[in-house]
């Protein structure tokens, strides 16, 4: 089914509802459109997925089940309504001035440490707060972070069936993989055609943090679905190491944990991730070393004393 499929089916369902402005790029194998709400004139972005795209069909997505799953948080963009139309299922959320994490990385350069651990500690925060409320997100990707006002959000969050399905479609397709693909953010589990959890979360945030302060993924090179889901399965990655040596010792030894093959080696849920990400963000500057202060007392006692010695000295002269 073609985007414009996607856009009559959307067209269909939200009538007089929403006016739809422009198309966004699709991001994989999901299409975007920008629209305002004819109701109260604010701007929202409508997501849809052609169910011929997904795999199996049509995921089981009743509205109760939605309803339930629309937490709210201030890390978090929610889905306002969502529905079937045609053979389309779309979803729409609140539009807000705001790049997602993807651009900021394309953009090249250097992020600040103190940005990047910002953006993994929102994020942290965002996910706590849904798998505390039994929510997984199941297709967390650069693509779904929001960079808004120093702040970091996630988006999209409440239909892991979509993710999941893409991401199975993704695995019988013969082409070239792109930045947007679900399965370079796939846990080994998810690769095996296993459900989401919230530990499926902990790895893909594991992935981004990686990415983040390495400035590349952890399997980069890969170039197709096949290649790219043997290395989760197989590959261990790199330690970060070389050149980060700034970033917190716990940081990285957690991001490693979140990358184990063995979901049981990884943190539970992310309510870990964001207590270390809390406490390493408030860690004060490193303490003098032992002894530095009295040897600054010394030094100014003895620079005292011989320029009382030098003003005595000149007395005698005259």
């Amino acid at each position: 089914m073609s985007e414009s499929t996607v856009l009559g089916d959307i067209w269909a369902a939200l009538g007089a509802d929403v006016a739809i402005k422009r198309e966004m790029p699709s991001l994989g194998g999901i299409s975007a459109f920008v629209g305002t709400s004819s109701s109260d004139g604010n701007p929202v972005e409508i997501r849809g997925v052609s169910l011929a795209n997904l795999s199996g069909g049509a995921p089981p997505l009743s509205e109760a089940a939605l309803a339930a799953r629309r937490v709210r948080h201030p890390n978090i963009l929610p889905i306002i309504e969502s529905g079937r139309s045609g053979e389309t299922f779309y979803w729409i959320s609140p539009s807000i001035d705001a790049r997602t994490l993807r651009a900021r990385l394309g953009r090249g350069g250097r992020i600040e440490l103190k940005d990047s651990m910002t953006v993994l500690r929102d994020v942290s925060a965002a996910l706590t707060h849904a798998h505390l409320h039994g929510v997984v997100h199941g297709g967390l990707t650069p693509d779904s972070i929001l960079i808004s006002g120093g702040s970091a959000l996630i988006t999209d969050l409440g239909v892991p069936e979509v993710f999941t399905a893409l991401r199975r479609r993704s695995l019988t397709e013969m082409k070239t993989l792109d930045g947007s693909d679900p399965v370079r953010y796939a846990t080994p589990e998810q690769a095996r055609g296993g459900e989401p959890d919230a530990r499926s979360d902990v790895y893909a945030w594991g992935i981004i943090a990686y990415e983040l302060l390495s400035g590349r993924h952890p399997f980069a090179g890969r170039t197709t679905p096949s290649q790219m889901t043997a290395a989760h399965l197989d590959e261990e990655p790199a330690q970060i190491t070389v050149g980060k040596s700034e970033i917190p010792s716990a940081v990285t030894r957690l991001i490693m944990r979140c990358l184990s093959k063995d979901p049981s080696k990884r943190p539970e849920s992310a309510r870990e991730i964001l207590a270390v990400m809390t406490r390493e963000m408030l860690v004060p500057p490193p303490a003098p070393k032992a002894g530095s202060g009295q040897k600054l007392v010394i030094a100014l006692v003895v620079g005292f004393v011989f320029l009382v010695g030098i003003i005595a000295y000149l007395g005698m002269q005259r």
